[in-house]
């Protein structure tokens, strides 16, 4: 799976598309800040909304569209943490530590379930009318 990019792509798009959590880990301001004119007062608890910034249109062209093409371009955005583009898990220090060992198993385990089963959709339903809206939660599932 190392040179074959593009079911990396299809990973990190689905992750982008559908983050396992709606919310980031929280974090507490340490201090007082003023972002963009929003005072955040010392001790405030901060919750970032993934799920709210992947469908925002201002952060990404066709923010809805399953387009995995997103992630073949030059400049690959990574699970680093050092892109605020791609924020499933997390980004900088306090990133979900588990990522490295994600990164290597997501790959072989879709390798492994594509060459293991035949896909088809059950009963001729179409992929237009599958349902692939979501129920939140602590994580976030499919509504069916």
């Amino acid at each position: 799976m190392e040179n074959h990019p593009c079911p990396k792509a299809v990973i990190k798009e689905t992750l982008w598309l559908h983050p396992p959590l709606p919310f980031l880990v929280p974090h507490m301001a340490m201090d007082s800040y003023n972002i963009l004119g929003y005072l955040i007062p010392k001790e405030t608890q901060i919750l970032v909304n993934v799920w709210a910034i992947r469908r925002d249109p201002l952060t990404c062209e066709n923010p809805l569209e399953f387009r995995p093409e997103r992630f073949l371009k030059p400049n690959i955005v990574d699970y680093k943490g050092h892109h605020f583009e791609f924020l499933p898990f997390g980004t900088g220090r306090r990133m979900c530590h588990v990522v490295p060992l994600a990164s290597r198993v997501l790959p072989i385990a879709l390798g492994s379930i594509l060459l293991a089963f035949n896909w088809f959709l059950a009963n001729g339903v179409t992929p237009m009318e599958m349902d692939m809206s979501e129920r939140m939660g602590i994580t976030l599932r499919k509504a069916i």
